[in-house]
């Protein structure tokens, strides 16, 4: 995969601000009306096939028939992916700028200078260091030095003020490498991505009725972090943050938890909570499975935590024969369903045990709401033992009452499935690894 080398028509300074623009209105949103979307995949034809499309609505009696008008885009995973590879919105928007190769050669050239100038000092660990920290993008660097009529330059280039308004310098400045080395990096990945997969399949807008409630849980869709943790992104911005505005997704397109009148049902609760209707599904299968009376999943409160504000409920398996195995955190194994659903979290977190530890206190609230409206229930063990949560018996009563039924029944039973088979996976491997070390250490002894 080489970069295009020849540039036509550069990306004027007015052209390009204007476009960031709508990438902080993308960003801000989780997505964009396609009337707006238009400009971006005008310059940057690549994100096409980096973003998801949200068609009209449904047709006809079928719930996957769709109109064939697009009517917003969506982020993705790769694109969501890519920011928190990057240490700030700003980069993230040159990145996606830098997939239009007319923009990127500028920066490529700089790159191409840096080597340069690397490889005429006397330590070549400098040179190494900076290969290391291009990474993949070395092959772009690389065509862009065998060029016949490659001279690189350290001069600002034409989007230099914009990059000065972004980032709080040019990236032709020598404090800029590593976020040169950085947004090159991201552009590559997602280049890569944009070649080697097609326009995404549209998906339908939120049916905030909740009468295709468990439809809304389709591939593709985003499901915003809690409110806490949305607040928690708002006031970290900084004073100068490139965002106009305050993180808002966009309650049509994407899973938002929404205010929700006390006297509210059940389905109103999960139309308008999705966080809610996420974990009362985790319930609803914990109860099922152990109904079979094969094994089932325990979802349980670390010794000396308050059942109400806990910090941490740990997921785990229990095997045929009374065996337990540990799969990590509530927030681990729904990050971890999430993906196997293809729903990203928008903003985006991180694997980070900080991140995951994040988003456990984010659920803690919610926790509390479903002790609160009897959907959970709460059971103390012995001293020093760990308590368990359950579902509330009133709830899985009413869960197969005619309103509830077709909700936990047939409408959700791909979100259930997920649900089990990623904890018989988890307990299946991490069983098999607990063997293998068994085995390796008795080699030892």
């Amino acid at each position: 995969m080489v970069a295009s080398t020849h540039a036509s028509s550069p990306l004027s300074h007015e052209a390009a601000h204007s476009l960031c623009q709508l990438l902080d209105q993308l960003w801000s949103s989780g997505g964009l009306a396609a009337n707006k979307t238009a400009p971006l995949l005008s310059a940057i034809p690549a994100l096409k096939n980096l973003l998801q499309p949200l068609a009209a609505g449904a047709v006809g009696d079928t719930e996957n028939d769709l109109k064939e008008e697009i009517n917003a885009y969506c982020l993705s995973a790769p694109l969501l992916n890519a920011h928190n590879e990057l240490s700030q919105l700003g980069e993230w928007q040159l990145a996606l700028l830098g997939l239009n190769a007319e923009v990127r050669e500028h920066w490529l050239n700089l790159a191409a200078a840096r080597c340069s100038e690397a490889g005429a000092m006397s330590d070549p660990q400098v040179l190494v260091k900076l290969i290391q920290q291009l990474g993949n993008v070395s092959e772009w660097v690389l065509a862009q030095l065998e060029r016949t009529d490659a001279h690189p330059q350290l001069i600002a280039g034409p989007l230099s003020q914009l990059e000065r308004d972004l980032l709080g310098h040019s990236l032709s400045d020598n404090a800029a490498i590593p976020a040169l080395c950085r947004i090159l990096r991201a552009s590559f990945t997602l280049h890569a991505l944009s070649e080697q997969t097609e326009a995404l399949t549209p998906i339908q807008p939120i049916d905030n009725t909740a009468k295709q409630l468990a439809s809304n849980w389709c591939s593709g869709r985003l499901l915003a972090l809690p409110e806490y943790l949305l607040s928690e992104f708002n006031l970290k911005q900084p004073i100068k943050s490139p965002i106009k505005s305050p993180i808002k997704p966009h309650a049509h397109w994407l899973l938002v938890p929404q205010p929700v009148n006390a006297e509210a049902t059940y389905i109103q609760h999960f139309a308008q909570q999705p966080w809610w209707f996420l974990l009362s599904l985790l319930s609803f299968v914990q109860d099922a499975w152990a109904a079979e009376q094969r094994g089932g999943l325990l979802l349980t409160l670390p010794a000396g935590q308050n059942a109400f504000a806990p910090s941490q409920i740990n997921v785990a398996v229990q095997g045929i024969e009374g065996d337990e195995v540990n799969l990590g955190s509530l927030a681990e194994f729904l990050v971890q369903l999430l993906s196997e659903l293809n729903i990203a979290l928008y903003p985006a977190l991180t694997d980070s045990a900080e991140d995951m530890q994040r988003l456990n206190r984010a659920l803690s609230p919610i926790v509390a709401e479903l002790l609160a409206k009897k959907i959970w229930q709460f059971f103390e063990a012995g001293r020093g033992e760990p308590g368990h949560y359950r579902i509330h018996p009133d709830f899985s009563d009413a869960c197969y009452s005619l309103l509830l039924a077709p909700l936990f029944g047939y409408k959700s039973q791909y979100l259930q499935q997920a649900i089990k088979q990623l904890a018989q996976t988890n307990y299946t491997n991490k069983k098999r690894t607990s063997a293998g070390n068994r085995i390796n250490l008795e080699g030892f002894l």
